[in-house]
């Protein structure tokens, strides 16, 4: 079957397991004006599955319910099953799994997911730190990557406020030797994690801890994010990612943040980043009630959701984010609007940017 076109698509691979002489692939995928998925194409550790069985169509109305304005919504999820002989003669044990959905008039986004890994996963109280979900959240961003920002393996990478590796797992089955990897955060331990755990397994992985103050994870911090300098030299980058970073950070850290992304980041590099934008269609929404957040306190040019907990979820204007991208020497790529604020019609909870260097 030959695809024509790329699709808008969604959808994720929540669950590889083993089970008795198969590997089964669990999950859903749907389109916006592609009809059903007629079939698959899969590939696993760098192969090219060559037989598998597939049960497709099957009833979802938990994703109907959550995007409604999917074709087929209601049976988009489906059963894949791999012999495990295969699996076993070709030692894709500890693997990276991509799945391609097939529609009549195209392919859709790849989904992504593990075969038995065996990195190990931080403790809970870790994951839930950065927000849990651990595997699912690292195999959905890593979708983001390289649909929406074309992320390729042997690329250099930073990942600004890396928490406790959540992102950086999913990194390590894609990005290749020739790759590099850094990440940042401002919790210690969860950085000792990451040097003792992944850069264990992988030496081009590098995580540093940055002294930044920030009330709810760092309150001892000696930096304010609106003074923070990366510590990296201009144009090292080929790609920066921020993934529920400006969801934290006021509107001055936000701004300088900008400016770092652009220094950092080679001549036509990317950086695929996350924000609670507020605009007209979000003001409606929040209005009628539907939105899962308010953000009604003004703080400066930010809003905030909750006074007790400002930090937990901070807005912008889109216009104001807009300008401020434009003045870092910015632009942007692409823009794929959040559910937080309860649309039809979104691509993750928050809303999100692919920016690239003029």
């Amino acid at each position: 079957m030959t695809a024509t076109k790329n699709l808008e698509t969604l959808g994720c691979l929540g669950q590889v397991t083993l089970e008795g002489d198969m590997v089964r692939l669990k999950g859903w995928s749907a389109s916006w004006g592609g009809g059903p998925v007629l079939d698959f194409r899969i590939n696993i550790g760098g192969l090219d599955v060559p037989q598998f069985r597939v049960e497709k169509g099957l009833i979802s109305q938990d994703v109907q319910q959550l995007f409604p304005s999917l074709d087929h919504a209601d049976q988009a999820r489906f059963l894949i099953y791999i012999p495990l002989t295969w699996i076993q003669q070709t030692g894709l044990l500890n693997s990276l799994v991509r799945l391609t959905p097939v529609f009549a008039s195209g392919e859709g986004d790849v989904l992504f997911g593990f075969l038995e890994p065996s990195l190990p996963v931080p403790e809970k109280s870790d994951r839930v730190g950065v927000g849990g979900s651990f595997k699912f959240v690292a195999a959905d961003f890593l979708g983001h990557f390289v649909n929406k920002a074309n992320l390729q393996p042997a690329e250099a990478v930073l990942d600004a406020g890396c928490g406790v590796g959540r992102i950086a797992y999913g990194l390590a089955y894609y990005l290749n030797s020739q790759a590099s990897y850094h990440g940042f955060d401002i919790v210690p331990h969860w950085i000792d994690w990451c040097q003792q755990v992944i850069s264990a397994t992988r030496p081009n992985f590098h995580f540093q801890c940055a002294d930044l103050y920030s009330d709810r994870y760092n309150p001892t911090g000696k930096t304010p994010a609106e003074n923070f300098v990366f510590p990296y030299p201009n144009n090292q980058f080929d790609f920066v990612l921020l993934t529920s970073v400006f969801t934290h950070l006021y509107a001055d850290a936000s701004r300088n943040y900008l400016q770092q992304i652009a220094r950092v980041l080679k001549p036509g590099g990317r950086c695929l980043c996350t924000f609670f934008l507020l605009n007209g269609e979000t003001e409606s929404l929040i209005k009628s009630g539907r939105s899962s957040r308010n953000f009604a306190y003004a703080v400066g040019e930010s809003f905030i959701d909750d006074p007790d907990n400002p930090e937990d979820a901070i807005a912008h204007p889109e216009a104001l984010v807009m300008d401020w991208i434009k003045d870092s020497g910015l632009s942007v790529q692409r823009q794929d609007y959040g559910m937080w604020c309860r649309r039809s019609r979104s691509a993750s909870y928050q809303d999100m940017l692919v920016l690239s260097k003029n």
